[in-house]
């Protein structure tokens, strides 16, 4: 074949035009025009593109609306076994069955097609001492015709795999398609990998990881580097009350050769904080049962988790309130009765007689408990999302009197109340849960004996808040704390605390969301919870709230509902 200056190295000659991504385009430029049959055909089929043997590259022909060749480039001819001159007027389809008779019914399919631009992946066997071929057919159609491509291709990945590692890479054109393939696989991977917004990961059987991306550096605290050569670091991130059952669900995935998905609790090495990753899981295993590793997923679902534990929390809370208050009812029902009885025989019997005191502390005792159930009602009556002005000091005192009910009589609580009167406005419901919570850590924090301090205090300057959680208040501020002389937080955890499951007590003794639960309602009004700890000393837990200017009722009103009035400033009949 003559060499033409058209066909030279430097001008892309033997080559179909690219874009800029390097993807081969069928309709552009110069390649239509060397097919137009109008033109000289002799021009039309000077152009080789066969490589290597039978690989082919850039194949074209135009048609016309029968599906007659009506232009033909020689590579595709050389392709036929054909001259360009014996395929004028042929039929594409047709030709295209006889030379490769398992394509016909997917040449049939193309064909009949009605999309202007179609693309199929062609499988031709291999003939003795040749190995299977790929081919891609790429159909574009315009008003009188349709231009049709024939390109080789690589195998999918299925079939490389099967084969040698250059089985397929023998001309210079399969090795740029491989090199180009290679590329956009990377690229694609590490798009992944960087906008995945959980782990990506390869475990070998060790449990050491092949690759993971680096978002596990943000969950665990631990580099990705480290995560490669140090199999133990898995288990040292997997929270202890989980890593049995996770071990069971790994010998499962093993066994059945199933994938699966768990939830499972990991810690921040550094910080201790934790968070829930939902894991799907693959376990890849050869034909003889050899456990080969794991290709996975972890998605952050903390959030989550956290709703719906609240939502079950919320259910069983209802449902306790209602077996409570019938019960309540009834036992005081109960005790209304023995009241008045033992009233009833005081009167009878005098003050000198032996039983006036025995009956006397039957009436006591009975009215005591009166009181306690009717304090119980009111706790279940109490229902959050309502706010009202306080006194700050009003709600510590009736907080301070359900306290004593609650903590053992081995523990001492005292009451230190502002002088100054303290207006918040707040949701006393919410506020009281949040204190109560906070009793029952501190109950936990102190064993033996112990001395608790519910203190209230006011502030035209805060002073320097540390480990803080939420917003400092404007001043004036009013703060309500709790002071305990339990055993301390170590130093490490107290920038975790307020982190929703974190806890340092059993995975059967505490959920994690108290702490939690009151820097939420610190942020909600406004304010912020901050802690003062020494191991062995004890801990102080301080909310720090504004104090009301009785705007708020005002301000509230207006976002909620704009033609709603805003409703009158009282405080339970009791006005500042």
């Amino acid at each position: 074949m003559a060499e033409n200056p058209k066909e030279s190295p430097e001008n892309g000659a033997g080559r179909a035009p690219e874009n800029h991504r390097g993807a081969p385009r069928p309709l552009e430029g110069h390649s239509m025009k060397s097919l137009d049959p109008e033109s000289n055909p002799d021009d039309a089929i000077s152009r080789p593109v066969a490589d290597g043997g039978d690989w082919l590259e850039g194949g074209c022909a135009l048609l016309d609306s029968a599906g007659r060749i009506t232009g033909i480039n020689e590579g595709l001819s050389i392709w036929f076994e054909q001259s360009v001159s014996d395929l004028r007027d042929r039929n594409f389809w047709e030709l295209l069955s006889i030379r490769c008779p398992e394509w016909r019914g997917d040449v049939a399919h193309g064909r009949d097609s009605s999309e202007i631009f179609a693309e199929l992946k062609l499988r031709r066997p291999g003939d003795a001492g040749q190995g299977v071929q790929w081919f891609s057919l790429e159909i574009a159609r315009y008003g009188g015709g349709c231009c049709v491509r024939l390109n080789s291709i690589l195998p999918p990945l299925a079939d490389l795999e099967e084969g040698a590692w250059n089985e397929n890479l023998h001309s210079p054109l399969a090795q740029r398609q491989m090199f180009v393939r290679l590329l956009r696989a990377e690229a694609q991977l590490k798009n992944l990998t960087e906008r995945w917004p959980g782990v990506i990961f390869s475990q070998r059987s060790d449990l050491s990881f092949r690759f993971v991306s680096p978002k596990i550096e943000e969950l665990t605290g631990l580099p990705v580097a480290d995560w490669g050569s140090r199999p133990q670091l898995f288990w040292d991130v997997v929270h202890e009350g989980d890593a049995e059952e996770l071990r069971h669900q790994f010998k499962q995935a093993r066994q059945s050769g199933q994938p699966i998905t768990c939830t499972y609790r990991i810690r921040h090495v550094q910080t201790g904080r934790i968070a829930y990753v939902l894991e799907h899981r693959q376990a890849n295993v050869s034909r003889g049962g050899l456990l080969l590793g794991y290709e996975g997923v972890w998605l952050d679902v903390t959030r989550q988790t956290i709703a719906e534990k609240r939502l079950t929390s919320a259910a069983w809370k209802e449902t306790l309130s209602v077996l409570t208050m019938g019960l309540a009812h009834d036992f005081g029902n109960v005790m209304a009765g023995i009241h008045a009885l033992s009233e009833s025989f005081l009167e009878q019997v005098g003050p000198g007689h032996e039983f006036n005191d025995g009956l006397t502390l039957i009436r006591t005792n009975a009215q005591q408990a009166s009181h306690l159930v009717h304090r119980i009602i009111n706790l279940h009556q109490g229902k959050t999302g309502d706010r009202n002005y306080y006194n700050l000091n009003e709600v510590a005192t009736e907080v301070a009197e359900l306290i004593r009910k609650v903590i053992p009589r081995r523990m001492q609580l005292a009451l230190e109340l502002a002088t100054e009167t303290l207006p918040v406005y707040l949701d006393a419901v919410e506020l009281r849960q949040v204190v109560m919570n906070l009793v029952l850590n501190a109950v936990d924090a102190m064993p033996q004996n112990g001395r608790l301090v519910l203190r209230t205090a006011g502030f035209v300057e805060l002073p320097t808040l540390v480990h803080c959680q939420g917003s400092p208040p404007r001043p004036p501020a009013a703060s309500l704390t709790l002071q305990d002389t339990g055993c301390g937080i170590k130093p490490r955890h107290l920038a975790s605390i307020f982190d929703p499951f974190f806890t340092t007590k059993p995975a059967n003794k505490g959920s994690g969301l108290g702490l939690y639960n009151a820097r939420l309602f610190a942020e909600k009004h406004r304010g912020a919870i901050t802690v003062d700890s020494t191991e062995g000393v004890g801990s102080s837990f301080h909310i720090w709230l504004p104090q009301a200017d009785f705007t708020e009722a005002e301000m509230e009103a207006k976002q909620s509902a704009p033609d709603r009035q805003a409703p009158p400033v009282e405080n339970n009949g009791k006005s500042f």
